[in-house]
């Protein structure tokens, strides 16, 4: 390997072959070293990459080019004290900006446990009322209608209607940070009291996290101190834990207690690159985080019993966790006639159909599967059209996966749909498919559109992930397929398609079991049951599914 070599001839690196490894081993000269690793960073080979720094040591650690390529490859694979060191240097030569170190510091901070402190001794409160609950949330409606205010929403209203008092804090920063006319600092909504805590036309999105953190720590304290609650709710935050980090804070502050209710897990998050998210630091230390909290947390509450299994297996005392399922208003969503002039509209005529609603900005959604058992079908002879409802940045490449399949015919892509009008695209669906793949929220967490779904009479077909099948528990309410796997999907489709009479008894199974066990104002009754035993009012709830 020639040390005249450049970024163009290096183009075809290939890190499986060893003489070309123990060339740029032996023998590379700086400028080689840094297109060798720029290559590799181009290509994602990020392990060859980390192995070549590894055996050059600190060889060329002098050069600015090098010190930014390592750190490039370094923040690839999440390891975030070495990034930040090699930010350091970079500074040291002017190479980069103590704004940056700032932010890098703050969330290594956060990450290695330094929690927000509101400052002076023990300061008790005695609540309003034992009702009375503050919930510490990232966002709310109205301003954003998704699933995480979704859920939030109505389960204040559960609350509400099952006699609680709820009070619902945002973080700094919301929603001014999404408004550009005047927004008020505090607001009722559907009978609940929002305070958004607000420092005016001040933009926050920079400040490193554990500035942030302790802003919103004292900002909630201030607040707190006018709501009186007996109970402290947290719900998962952007990164997961760094909201009921603020909770924390009040409780060692005032003695009130800590509810964290743990929608999701988010350790893998830091990154969109699926081989690499379940390894590096900012891995390990947001699991050690995540752990740490629900530890130091009174109760810790969660949505499906895969997600409290998973909880359990990390070390979470079961008596110590319960269950607020997701659920749907049976009120809203119910079963209706397909929505014929909506079918016309977007080209879908009276063809069979299925489909998915969900946003196209995560790959763990997979709507690939779908479009590809189109693909299947259409080989076959089968006349089944699917219906993609949602819209997102990776919506350019799944209608270019459509045309590339010649099913673009067969495929209907409808856009954004307003949440208002959401039940007219569910109707032009005649089976609802969630062909999540096993990436680790997808496989533990139960998202709210099969719930929906059911709620609406569809038949359900899952792919065969722990946090769906609780849902479709085949052969009772749905079906499964295997995860990702587009054949055994086209398969199920026609079996459903087929059985006429084993659809019609899954689909009612479905229907009648969220009527029963899933529907929002459930959660009210057992919120109260919780928060009465954290507050002694009550005897310990029995754990687990009511």
């Amino acid at each position: 390997m020639s040390t005249e070599m450049n970024d163009t001839t290096l183009a075809p690196f290939d890190p499986s072959d060893s003489n070309a490894l123990g060339a740029a081993i032996g023998g590379a000269g700086v400028d080689l070293a840094v297109s060798i690793l720029r290559a590799l960073l181009a290509s994602g080979e990020y392990p060859t990459a980390v192995y070549l720094m590894r055996h050059w040591g600190d060889r060329f650690d002098d050069d600015t080019d090098y010190l930014k390529v390592r750190r490039a490859i370094l923040g690839k694979t999440g390891e975030l004290s070495e990034v930040l060191l090699l930010t350091h240097r970079l500074i040291a030569k002017n190479e980069s900006t103590v704004v940056a170190s700032a932010g890098l510091e703050g969330r290594l901070k956060e990450l290695l446990g330094v929690r927000p402190r509101i400052l002076g001794p023990l300061d008790p409160i005695e609540p309003a009322s034992h009702n009375r609950v503050m919930h510490l949330v990232k966002e709310s409606r109205p301003y954003l209608s998704n699933g995480f205010t979704s859920r939030s929403h109505n389960n204040f209203l559960a609350e509400k209607s099952a006699g609680l008092d709820p009070v619902v804090v945002t973080e700094p920063g919301f929603p001014r940070n999404g408004q550009s006319s005047p927004m008020q600092s505090s607001r009722t909504v559907d009978g609940i009291k929002h305070i958004h805590l607000d420092l005016g036309p001040v933009d926050l999105t920079g400040m490193p996290a554990d500035r942030y953190l302790q802003l919103f720590a004292d900002m909630a304290y201030a607040s707190m101190k006018e709501i009186r609650p007996a109970v402290i709710h947290a719900s998962s935050g952007r990164r997961g834990f760094e909201t009921v980090l603020v909770a924390l804070a009040l409780k060692a502050k005032t003695g009130i207690p800590v509810v964290y209710e743990v929608r999701s897990f988010f350790e893998t998050n830091w990154t969109s690159e699926i081989q690499y998210e379940a390894s590096g630091e900012i891995y390990e230390r947001r699991l050690a985080r995540e752990l740490d909290c629900m530890q130091s947390v009174d109760l810790v509450l969660t949505i499906g019993e895969s997600m409290r299994e998973e909880l359990i297996s990390r070390g979470i005392a079961p008596n110590k966790i319960g269950l607020i399922p997701n659920g749907v208003d049976c009120d809203r969503f119910q079963p209706r006639r397909k929505d014929q002039e909506l079918a016309k509209s977007l080209g879908v005529g009276s063809a069979p159909t299925f489909g998915y609603v969900s946003n196209m900005d995560h790959h763990r959604e997979s709507q690939e599967t779908l479009i590809r058992a189109t693909a299947h079908l259409a080989a076959r002879g089968r006349p089944d059209h699917c219906v993609l409802v949602g819209d997102g940045p990776r919506r350019h490449n799944l209608e270019h996966l459509a045309e590339d399949l010649g099913v673009q015919e067969r495929v209907h892509f409808t856009g954004r749909v307003d949440h208002s009008s959401i039940h007219r695209y569910y109707s032009l669906i005649d089976t609802f498919v969630v062909p999540r793949i096993a990436e680790r929220a997808a496989t533990y967490v139960t998202p709210l559109k099969p719930f929906e779904a059911m709620a609406m009479g569809l038949p359900l077909v899952v792919s065969s992930l722990p946090g769906l099948v609780e849902i479709a528990d085949p052969p009772h309410r749905g079906w499964a397929f295997p995860p990702g796997d587009a054949g055994a999907l086209s398969r199920v489709l026609e079996q459903i398609a087929d059985n006429p009479q084993d659809r019609e008894k899954r689909a009612s199974a479905g229907l009648s079991w969220v009527r029963q066990e899933r529907q929002w104002n459930h959660n009210g009754p057992r919120y109260v049951e919780y928060f009465d035993a954290l507050t002694g009012r009550d005897s310990e709830p029995t754990r687990g599914e009511k």
